[in-house]
């Protein structure tokens, strides 16, 4: 599982160190006929370049492991969310600070004004 504090290089885009990790409390408990019972445990990353790739930074990053017959294995590919998970997801990086004030603004106008719709 990622931590706060590790380096990490990313094929084609270099150095970032992880700054903060939002979690869920407990995994998410999926089925599927193929393996029987899987653990998905998502996560948001907050991270700083060395370099940024970007002008918008490229700063948050959405890894994820997966735990089948008891092995835990880092998500090769898009993982795929349901609302409750990604609530939660948010929720706890809204508390950790991942987000600056004007951001946090923007999003709740686009939730006011849909809401409001």
């Amino acid at each position: 599982m990622i931590k706060e504090g590790q380096k990490k290089k990313a094929k084609y885009w270099g150095n970032f160190k992880v700054k903060k990790v939002a979690k869920l409390e407990s995994p998410i408990i999926c089925y599927s006929n193929e393996i029987g019972q899987a653990e998905f445990m998502p996560t948001i990353a907050q991270i700083d370049w060395e370099i940024s790739p970007s002008s918008d930074k490229n700063e948050f990053w959405f890894p994820y492991w997966i735990k089948i017959h008891g092995k835990e294995k880092y998500g090769q590919f898009a993982p795929m969310i349901g609302k409750k998970g990604l609530l939660e997801l948010l929720k706890e990086a809204i508390r950790q600070d991942f987000f600056d004030k004007q951001f946090l603004l923007n999003l709740a106008e686009s939730i006011k004004s849909k809401l409001d719709n």
